[in-house]
């Protein structure tokens, strides 16, 4: 972890040389785009045939199921199987 100021100097950091996997950063950051990107976080949306067939996914979406942007979002931030 690092809190750097807007000139780019180091204030703090903390295991900053750890590794971490990507998967929590990943699903954040997507949270964050879709947030600024929708325009109503209730629209349903359907699932395409691609993303039913993503593996990974423990939501149990089929291809054409209808579901919130909202719910997407909740699906999203759950927190991972360890």
């Amino acid at each position: 972890m690092f809190l750097i100021e807007h000139l780019g100097k180091v204030l703090y950091g903390k295991k900053e040389n750890t590794r971490c996997k990507m998967a929590s950063t990943t699903k954040i950051m997507t949270a964050i785009v879709v947030v600024e990107n929708a325009n109503d976080l209730n629209e349903k949306v359907k699932v395409s045939a691609k993303a039913a067939g993503t593996g990974g996914s423990r939501l149990g979406l089929h291809t054409n199921d209808e579901i919130t942007i909202k719910n997407l979002l909740f699906g999203l931030l759950l927190c991972s199987r360890k």
